[in-house]
Order: C-alpha cells, then structure tokens, then sequence
C-alpha cells in the first residue's frame, strides 16, 4: 500500500505543480497520537492550496490510516480529472478571437489529464 501512495502523491505532485509549485499539496501526513493516557492511534490527513483538506478519523493500526490517506488521495485525483475534463471541453469550443481565450490553455490542459491519467 505505501508504493501505491508514493505513486498516486507522485502523480498528484506533478499536476498541482504543472503551472508553479505548490509545498502545501505535495505533503500528506500520517500522524501517531498519544492522548490523555490513553492508546495511541493514528490519523491520516493533507492540508493543500489545490487539495481539499482532510482529516481522517482515529485509526487503530497504521495500515487503517494508510488506506484512509490511499482513499483520500484517489478522490483528489478523480475530482482533478472530472474539473480539468471539463475545462479542456470549454477550452477546445472558445476560439482564437474569442476574448475569452487563454493561448496555450487546451495544451495546458491536455497535459494536467496526460499526467492524472497515469492514476
């Protein structure tokens, strides 16, 4: 699970960076907590520009918290590819004379799916 993890923050890495860095979304957390005396357990959770926040729930094991952060990165990436999909249709139907064209925006975007794709 944590080669899965490694390469899915890998991939997510490479599309937030794609116009410039960004350190807060390239950091997901596993944290071990000792609290009041009590069992120590595990939270997984990511605070990101790009990334919606997260904070998973008190796991008992490792592995749990592993699966919450795997689970959490994954949604990220499917919620990335579902909004640049549809910014690159919008992109492709606005033309060069359009006031609202982004030159280079349809190869931008192209490229954000080109490397969410590899998820």
């Amino acid at each position: 699970m944590q080669q899965e993890i490694v390469r899915l923050s890998n991939i997510w890495m490479r599309f937030v960076g794609v116009d410039h860095h960004k350190d807060r979304d390239c950091h997901w957390y596993i944290q071990k907590y000792y609290s009041y005396g009590e069992k120590p357990y595990y939270m997984a959770w990511h605070h990101g520009y790009i990334g919606d926040d997260f904070e998973g729930s008190k796991c008992v094991t490792l592995e749990e918290a592993e699966e919450e952060l795997l689970n959490a990165i994954k949604f990220q990436i499917h919620k990335a590819k579902k909004w640049v999909s549809r910014n690159l249709e919008e992109a492709k139907s606005i033309s060069p004379d359009d006031e609202f064209y982004f030159m280079g925006s349809v190869e931008e975007y192209e490229r954000m799916i080109n490397i969410l794709n590899e998820a």
